[in-house]
């Protein structure tokens, strides 16, 4: 087990973010705030993937034949 330090106003967030997410530890509260900062930091590079029409057509083709 690790010990972090954090001012006064970050432990006050963190403690009203255990509350509102009905976690039942720190840790749990950690790895949600993880967790959605990767799917932020995927949407934002999902945003910048600029694609023709062809290409578009294409991806989708391959997605829809993967199933097979």
């Amino acid at each position: 087990m690790k010990t972090i330090a954090v001012d006064e106003e970050t432990w006050e967030a963190i403690k009203h973010l255990k509350a509102k997410l009905d976690a039942k530890s720190y840790t749990e509260v950690l790895k949600k705030l993880i967790e959605v900062w990767h799917s932020v930091e995927l949407d934002l590079k999902a945003e910048k993937v600029v694609l023709d029409d062809d290409e578009a057509d294409m991806i989708i083709s391959l997605l829809e034949n993967s199933d097979e």
